[in-house]
């Protein structure tokens, strides 16, 4: 119950222009500013016309011998004849939706209601966060009766803003006083695994936590780019890479069933897997290991289609590193790959 309100949350009123809406003091907010007066058009399959002017009233509609300054007004196609839905009205505030990430705005200012069932006819304006769209686009309306719309607009502009980067490349799992992972030591440095296939070929796996401190020249597309982890052949050419650090990555802190400490990260920005395919899928493992004080890859291996896997063993990822010894993580370790593999 507490999530639910909590996702929910009501803008706290502030000195803000009155066209930019924000939760409290968070930096999460709604600039509808640059955004005053444009025309935004919606035609449904039904052959109707619907207007919106975000913090404006731009449309004078006529109606019942009544004439009005509308924000969002309606026509259907090829009438000459307007319906007055909402007026702007800088009072309206609007609340934040966290599941779904989207903006809800209530007017309830339009023209009477002509069935009696409310007062005035009611518009729910939805700004709905779509990264793709850089300009705001009309998705969609839903006249469900003759006396209630809702409106959808989708806009990278009502995106929450992505997480600082973690520059510290300090991870903590739940609240406070939970596990943390500080790789701060580690960060930027280039570690790596070679193995053999079973056909004699050579294969070499680098990681370099919170850095793209590898530099790839694909043999595989031909681009070059800097990354995180790749793979490379014989030659020390790089085959493919595997993962791009972005800074925002956040690691699922869990134990074994026999109690060892492992930290998964998932990246999901490696190059493609196929000509037109996904993108690889790389997930890191960290165990805990409190005999390495740096960083130790044990394996790496695909493990699914487009997916690769990088198991490291490190005192970082102990939560309590003073309670194991070396007997008992290597008695663990090489249980958990009999089970995991």
């Amino acid at each position: 119950m507490l999530f639910f309100i909590a996702s929910l949350f009501t803008l706290a009123r502030s000195q803000e222009p009155e066209c930019v809406y924000r939760i409290g003091y968070s930096p999460i907010e709604l600039n509808l500013e640059s955004l005053r007066g444009q025309h935004y058009t919606y035609y449904t399959p039904d052959n109707h016309e619907w207007m919106y002017s975000p913090c404006m009233n731009a449309y004078p509609c006529s109606h019942d011998g009544v004439t009005v300054q509308a924000m969002v007004d309606h026509s259907p196609v090829g009438v000459n004849e307007c319906f007055p839905w909402a007026q702007f009205n800088a009072s309206v505030q609007p609340y934040y939706d966290f599941g779904i990430a989207t903006w809800i705005f209530n007017y309830s200012n339009g023209e009477p209601c002509y069935d009696g069932s409310q007062i005035n006819r009611t518009t729910q304006i939805l700004w709905t966060c779509e990264p793709e769209d850089a300009t705001p686009r009309f998705a969609d309306s839903y006249n469900y009766n003759e006396c209630n719309v809702l409106i959808e607009m989708k806009w990278a502009g009502a995106c929450p803003p992505s997480p600082p980067p973690n520059d510290e490349c300090v991870f903590k799992s739940g609240l406070l006083g939970g596990p943390s992972m500080n790789l701060s030591t580690v960060k930027g440095d280039i570690f790596s695994l070679q193995e053999t296939s079973q056909n004699g070929n050579i294969f070499s796996y680098e990681f370099s936590p919170c850095a793209n401190s590898i530099y790839c020249d694909s043999a595989k597309s031909g681009h070059s780019k800097s990354v995180m982890a790749d793979i490379r052949d014989s030659g020390k050419q790089c085959a493919k890479w595997l993962a791009v650090w972005s800074g925002d990555a956040q690691p699922f802190y869990d134990r074994t069933i026999f109690g060892q400490d492992y930290w998964d990260f998932f990246w999901m920005d490696g190059e493609e897997c196929g000509e037109g395919g996904p993108l690889e899928v790389l997930n890191a493992r960290y165990y805990c290991n409190p005999q390495i004080p740096t960083l130790n890859i044990t394996r790496a291996y695909e493990n699914g289609p487009c997916q690769f896997r990088i198991e490291i063993d490190s005192n970082l990822a102990c939560k309590n590193a003073s309670d194991s010894n070396e007997k008992a993580s290597n008695q663990i370790k090489r249980l958990n790959q009999q089970i995991f593999t």
